[in-house]
């Protein structure tokens, strides 16, 4: 292994920083923002049931619509039962969204101070000192940022995609040997991009230094590709649970619950290895001279002093 790490920079470079990640507790630290990220994903889901119940509370031919298409697809006792359950939750939409905004906020905002703490961690070794409005406020901007740079990269790769596939379509080469495959890298480029503001955000903002962002890109690029990764295996693992009722019911959140910690994993690793790699560049540096005059080596005038 030393021998390895010797020849290649890149296996040393790897090498150190799961040493990093180890010395900080990297796992316990994901282990938080699994927790409270899971958790948040419950009053989502009552924001979203709000929201759709807003929208048909207002449109009764939509809402007979519904509840015929749920009579059809679950005969009996059980469509008539949700039947009942889907109206009662339209008529209290205002209140369950009240609740799933209060139990987003906590979670989120919890969410948020397990990622800053690790972050802090692992790149300075320790915890800044707490302060309540400071932290929170910080928490609550990172919080919406985050929300609004995943749904503008979600969108922009939904938006691009379609279009991509309505311009082959247009075209007749829709059926052309490669240019599915040209659609669906396109898509994960432009998620790419996303993706990087985000780790440049996750390394630089949440844990407070002051390194430039170009410096900070080569570990940007790292966690993208990683997340992209993670994202791609994860949607392979759903489509492979998706035609057993029993595998979606059960499978579903646990690979869900699996997924989010080795996001959260990859995302204190990727700052392990930045810092390790900006430690290195800093070591590798040659000192200035005392008297501030920076002379190349090999200067024909340096030799002649």
């Amino acid at each position: 292994m030393d021998a390895g790490r010797a020849r290649f920079g890149w296996l040393d470079h790897l090498a150190r920083a799961g040493g990093r990640y180890q010395r900080t507790q990297g796992d316990l630290m994901a282990a938080g923002v699994t927790y409270f990220a899971f958790l948040a994903l419950f009053p989502v889901l009552l924001l979203v049931a709000s929201v759709i119940g807003l929208v048909i509370a207002g449109d009764e031919l939509l809402q007979r619509e519904l509840y015929t298409a749920i009579r059809e697809t679950f005969p009996g006792a059980l469509g008539r039962r949700l039947v009942e359950q889907l109206s009662g939750a339209i008529d209290s939409a205002g209140v369950v969204g009240l609740i799933g905004l209060g139990g987003f906020l906590y979670a989120g905002l919890r969410t948020m101070d397990k990622l800053r703490v690790g972050m802090e961690r692992i790149w300075k070794g320790r915890v800044d000192e707490p302060e309540f409005l400071r932290d929170n406020v910080q928490d609550v901007v990172a919080l919406v940022a985050l929300g609004a740079v995943g749904v503008a990269s979600l969108g922009l790769t939904g938006v691009v995609t379609q279009a991509s596939s309505r311009v082959l379509d247009f075209l007749d080469l829709a059926d052309e040997p490669g240019y599915g495959v040209l659609t669906w890298l396109l898509g994960i480029g432009l998620a790419m991009i996303g993706d990087v503001v985000v780790f440049l955000w996750l390394l630089r903002v949440v844990p407070g230094v002051d390194h430039p962002l170009r410096r900070l890109l080569p570990g940007a690029l790292f966690g993208a590709g990683g997340f992209e990764v993670l994202k791609v295996v994860g949607g392979y693992y759903l489509s492979m649970i998706s035609d057993s009722v029993t595998a979606s019911a059960f499978g579903g959140a646990v690979g869900v619950l699996v997924w989010i910690n080795l996001v959260a994993r990859f995302s204190f690793f990727t700052a392990a290895w930045t810092a390790t790699g900006l430690e290195a560049e800093e070591t590798s540096e040659p000192s200035p001279r005392p008297d501030g005059d920076e002379q190349p080596a090999g200067d024909p005038a340096a030799a002649s002093r």
